[in-house]
C-alpha cells in the first residue's frame, strides 16, 4: 500500500519539476541514477572582488549556465560561486556530492535546513581547512545531500591558490563505497608499482655506482609523490593533520620530478657525447629546477607554478630533441627514452579525450596519464638495463682492441729483443771456447747462464703473446711417450742437488710405447710442471707418472706430484690467471714471469683437455691432465693438423723459478 502511494507520488513530482517555471537545470536522483557528473547542470558566478557574501550572491541573477562536464579556470584570484538545484526521486536516504580536485584551498557549502525552512547551513573543506576530526579521512571532498522529493537549491563557494577546476559528482552511499575501493586498488597497485622500480634502481646504482639509476629513482619517486598528492592520497595517509605541507607537497614533488627528469635524460643518453650545448641548457635547467622546488617552500603558490612549469616544458623539449639528436647518430638509450615518452604522450592524450567527453568516463581511462607514467617507468627501466649491456660491449670491444694492440706491441718488442741476446749468447759462447784464467772463466760462464736465462724469459713472453693471438699449430707426429719421460725425469735426477729430495717415475706397462702427438709441446707442459714441483719442494719427492684412465677409455693420464709447501685454496681460485704464482706468501719468491701454468692449461684446453690440480698447505700438489691414445698406423710419418691454434714452442726447461 505504501509502494501504491509513493509512486504515484513522485510521478506528480516529476511532473512538476519538468513545468517548473525555474530557468536553469533541476537535477533528478533516481533509484537507477548511476555516479552522476553535474558539470553542465549547475550554473556559476564568477567574484572578482572576493567580497560577495551568501546573502549578496542568493537571489543574484548573475549566474550563468555551465558550459563544461568539468569547467576549468586556470589561475584565478577571483571566487566561484557553484549554484545547482535538486530534487530526489530515489528510495535510497544516502547521497553525497563529491568534488573529485582535492587541491582546492577553502571550499564553502550551503544546504537547506530543514529544521528552519528558507534558511541555510554552512560547512567549510578544502586542503587548507583541517576537518573536525582533526585529520583528514577521504581523499576527495565529500558533502551530504538531501533525499527530498522537493525541489532544493545548494551553493558552493570556492577560493584557491591551485588551479580551479570544478569536478562535482553525486552518487550515493553504496556507489561512493564501490568507487572508494575501486581507486584505493588502483592507486595502490600505482604507488606499489613505482616504489618498488624506485627501490630496485637505488639497489642497482648502490651496485654499480651509475648515476643514472639515482636520477631514475629520484624521478620515479617523486613523479610517484606528484601523483598520489595530486589524488588527495598524500594527505590522508601520510601527513593527514599538515594543513601547510598538505597544500604545497604536490608543487613540491613537481620540482624535484623536472629536474630529475632533466639529469636523467642527460646520463641516460649520454648527450654530452652527441650535443654538448643541449647538455649545457639541461644542466642549467635542472639546476633551476632544484632551486625552485627549495622557493616552493617560501613563494606564492601561483608564482612557483608558473615558474616550474616554464622548467618543465623546456626540460621536456628539449629532452626529446635531444633524444632525437643522439638516434639519429645510433644511440640505443635515445629509442628507449623517446618511445617511452611517446607512450606517456599517447596516454596524455587518451585522459584529455576523456576530460572533453569524447572518450567514455572508464576508470582506466581517467587514470590514464598514471598508467602511462608506470608504462614510461618499466620501459625505461628496460633503456636502463640495454644501456648496461650496451656499454659492456663497447667496454669489452675496447679492452679486446687495446690487448690486440698490446700484443702486437709485445710481440714486436719480444722478436726485437731476441736478436741482440742471441747475439751477446753467441759471443760469450765463443770466449769460452778459448783458455783464460780461472776467474775469467768463472765470469763468463755466469754471463752465458744470465744471457741464457733472459733468452728464455724473452721467448716464454713471445710465446705466450703468440697463444694470445692464436698463432700457433699443432703438429701431430709419433712420439715415443716413454722415452719423452724418461728423459724428462733423466735431466731433472742430473740436476738435483738435494740429497733430501727424491724424484720418482712410473710408468704404466699397459700404455703403447708410441703416441700419435705433438712432443715439443707435451714435452714443454711436462717440463713446466716437475720445474714448479721442483720450486716449491725442499724436501720429500717429486713424482712424474703416466698410466691408462681405464682400460675401456682411451685416455692416458700424465700426473706430476710432490710433497712441497702445497698451494692455499685461494690462491686455486687464480692459479691460471697470468702472472699468477702458486706458494704461499711467507716462503721467498720464486723467479719465473708466472705465465708458465697459463700457456700449458691454454694448450691443454685446444687439445681438448685442461690441468686439474689437487692441493693441501704442507702437504703436497698434485698436478694432472689427461689425453687421448691416438696408436701411429704403420708408423705414418709426422703431419700437420691445418687450423688447429695452438701455443707455439716454449723453452720451459731451463727457465728456473715459478711460473
Amino acid at each position: 500500500m505504501v509502494w501504491q502511494w509513493i509512486c504515484p507520488q513522485r510521478l506528480i513530482a516529476l511532473i512538476l519539476l519538468v513545468f517548473s517555471g525555474h530557468s536553469w537545470a533541476i537535477i533528478t536522483l533516481h533509484d537507477h541514477t548511476s555516479p552522476l557528473s553535474i558539470g553542465n547542470q549547475i550554473e556559476i558566478l564568477q567574484d572578482a572582488s572576493g567580497r560577495l557574501s551568501f546573502d549578496d550572491i542568493k537571489n543574484a541573477n548573475a549566474f550563468e549556465p555551465s558550459q563544461a562536464s568539468r569547467p576549468a579556470f586556470g589561475f584565478s584570484s577571483s571566487v566561484y560561486w557553484i549554484r545547482f538545484r535538486l530534487a530526489s526521486l530515489s528510495s535510497n536516504p544516502d547521497w553525497y556530492l563529491q568534488i573529485r580536485y582535492p587541491l582546492l584551498d577553502f571550499v564553502d557549502f550551503y544546504y537547506p535546513s530543514l529544521d528552519q525552512p528558507g534558511t541555510y547551513l554552512h560547512t567549510k573543506a578544502g586542503d587548507m581547512v583541517l576537518p573536525p576530526a582533526g585529520k583528514r579521512t577521504h581523499t576527495y571532498l565529500q558533502f551530504p545531500l538531501i533525499n527530498d522529493t522537493k525541489v532544493r537549491t545548494y551553493y558552493l563557494r570556492i577560493e584557491t591558490e591551485s588551479s580551479v577546476i570544478i569536478d562535482l559528482q553525486i552518487l550515493n552511499a553504496q556507489q561512493l563505497a564501490e568507487q572508494t575501493i575501486r581507486e584505493q586498488y588502483f592507486q595502490g597497485a600505482y604507488f606499489g608499482l613505482m616504489s618498488v622500480m624506485a627501490l630496485y634502481n637505488f639497489f642497482v646504482f648502490l651496485v654499480i655506482r651509475d648515476r643514472s639509476y639515482l636520477y631514475y629513482t629520484g624521478f620515479i619517486a617523486s613523479t610517484a609523490l606528484f601523483q598520489i598528492a595530486l589524488h588527495g592520497y598524500a594527505g590522508v595517509h601520510f601527513w593527514p593533520q599538515s594543513i601547510w605541507w598538505n597544500n604545497i607537497s604536490n608543487l613540491f614533488a613537481a620540482c624535484l620530478s623536472v629536474a630529475f627528469c632533466g639529469k636523467f635524460a642527460q646520463n641516460f643518453i649520454q648527450l654530452k657525447r652527441y650535443h654538448r650545448r643541449l647538455d649545457q641548457s639541461l644542466t642549467w635547467l635542472s639546476l633551476t629546477a632544484f632551486v625552485i622546488s627549495g622557493l616552493s617552500l617560501f613563494l606564492h603558490y601561483q608564482l612557483v607554478v608558473t615558474l616550474i612549469s616554464l622548467t618543465g616544458l623546456a626540460v621536456v623539449s628539449i629532452s626529446i630533441v635531444a633524444a632525437v639528436f643522439a638516434l639519429r647518430k645510433g644511440s640505443r638509450p635515445a629509442g628507449f627514452y623517446l618511445v617511452a615518452w611517446l607512450v606517456l604522450l599517447v596516454f596524455a592524450i587518451i585522459h584529455i579525450l576523456c576530460i572533453l567527453g569524447i572518450f567514455p568516463s572508464y576508470p582506466a581511462l581517467e587514470n590514464s596519464v598514471q598508467i602511462g607514467g608506470a608504462v614510461e617507468a618499466i620501459l625505461l627501466s628496460m633503456g636502463l638495463a640495454d644501456r648496461i649491456n650496451t656499454l659492456q660491449r663497447e667496454a669489452l670491444s675496447a679492452s679486446n682492441s687495446a690487448n690486440k694492440i698490446k700484443d702486437e706491441f709485445m710481440s714486436t718488442i719480444t722478436h726485437e729483443l731476441l736478436t741482440p741476446v742471441n747475439g751477446i749468447k753467441l759471443s760469450l759462447d765463443l770466449l769460452q771456447q778459448k783458455s783464460r784464467p780461472e776467474e775469467e772463466r768463472q765470469l763468463l760462464k755466469t754471463a752465458a747462464e744470465s744471457s741464457t736465462h733472459l733468452q728464455n724469459l724473452i721467448e716464454s713472453m713471445y710465446n705466450f703473446v703468440e697463444l694470445r693471438r692464436g698463432n700457433a699449430r699443432i703438429r701431430q707426429e709419433p712420439v715415443d711417450l716413454k722415452s719423452l719421460l724418461t728423459s724428462v725425469y733423466n735431466y731433472f735426477e742430473s740436476i738435483n742437488n738435494n740429497a733430501s729430495l727424491q724424484l720418482h717415475f712410473n710408468w704404466d706397462d699397459s700404455l703403447p710405447d708410441t703416441i700419435i702427438t705433438d712432443e715439443k709441446k707435451l714435452t714443454s707442459i711436462i717440463v713446466e710442471l716437475t720445474k714448479n714441483a721442483f720450486a716449491f719442494t725442499q724436501e720429500g719427492y717429486i713424482s712424474i707418472a703416466a698410466e691408462q684412465v681405464s682400460a675401456a677409455t682411451p685416455l692416458f693420464r700424465i700426473r706430476i706430484s710432490d710433497s712441497g709447501e702445497g698451494i692455499s685454496r685461494e690462491k686455486l681460485k687464480h692459479i691460471f690467471g697470468a702472472f699468477q704464482r702458486g706458494g704461499n706468501s711467507h716462503l721467498p719468491v720464486h723467479g719465473g714471469l708466472g705465465i708458465g701454468l697459463t700457456m700449458a692449461n691454454d694448450i691443454l684446453k685446444l687439445m681438448g683437455s685442461r690441468l686439474d690440480i689437487q692441493s693441501e698447505v704442507n702437504v703436497g700438489t698434485t698436478v694432472s691432465f689427461t689425453l687421448p691414445i691416438q696408436v701411429p698406423e704403420n708408423n705414418d710419418p709426422a703431419h700437420l693438423v691445418s687450423d688447429t691454434h695452438l701455443a707455439s714452442d716454449t723453452h720451459l726447461a731451463s727457465n728456473k723459478g715459478n711460473d
